[in-house]
């Protein structure tokens, strides 16, 4: 990567992170000249940093004017950049119940389709991946249980037939990922997530639509419990 490039990604990171947590607030005007120099990059830098904030439609470029802050509804909201920068603001809470009900409103349905539509291999690899996550529950994992949990649910809904559902993979994954930043996640792998998460996979591999799809919601709302029981016992 050449070093333009990089830091253009660092600008746009920045960027994107104070739009996103509401710093540059909705309506708010920045000029070129500006970011040149509270980053000390050149313009070229700049152009490409508003290009990366352009193209998921949080900035808009107008003659004369400046770069607008767009608002939230125009923004591309399942960009796994545009996620991430949410989960690391102010409204992190807000946005992982969000993320947590869209989740609850996809994943029991594309569960139920997986197991109507079972391809062998993508079951067998969906075994294969809650059996990893009850390894690295049992040895204490975190990294090795998130990894085989982010493939676990984008193999589920790629292998439901449904290419609206497969495109939401990069949501999910940005939402575990984001537990795991925000330490709302076990300081250990649970082996009951890792049993619930099991439950789905024979559901699917078996064909059962219906146990498919009341496991995976069961996965989905123990997830928004455990949530909210961390950040509850933060406050205490």
């Amino acid at each position: 990567m050449r070093e333009g490039e990089s830091l253009a990604r660092q600008v746009a990171d920045k960027l994107g992170r104070e739009v996103a947590d509401g710093s540059l607030e909705p309506g708010s005007v920045v000029r070129t000249e500006q970011l040149q120099a509270r980053f000390d990059v050149s313009r070229t830098v700049v152009r490409e940093a508003v290009r990366t904030l352009e193209a998921k439609r949080m900035l808009r470029s107008t003659p004369h004017v400046g770069l607008t802050v767009r608002p939230v509804t125009d923004w591309h909201l399942y960009d796994p950049d545009v996620i991430r920068w949410r989960l690391s603001g102010q409204g992190r809470v807000a946005h992982l119940d969000e993320l947590t009900e869209l989740r609850a409103a996809i994943e029991p349905a594309a569960a139920a389709a997986a197991a109507r539509r079972a391809d062998p291999a993508a079951a067998e690899a969906l075994l294969q991946h809650a059996a990893t996550m009850r390894a690295r529950a049992a040895t204490g994992d975190r990294a090795g249980f998130l990894e085989a949990d982010v493939r676990f649910h984008r193999i589920l809904l790629t292998m439901c037939g449904n290419p609206l559902f497969a495109q939401l993979g990069p949501v999910t994954e940005q939402l575990l990922r984001g537990r795991a930043e925000l330490r709302l996640l076990p300081t250990a792998p649970d082996p009951a997530d890792a049993a619930r998460h099991d439950a789905v996979a024979m559901a699917v591999a078996a064909r059962r639509a219906d146990d498919a799809e009341s496991a995976m919601r069961l996965v989905v709302r123990e997830s928004l419990e455990d949530i909210h029981r961390r950040l509850g016992d933060r406050k205490a």
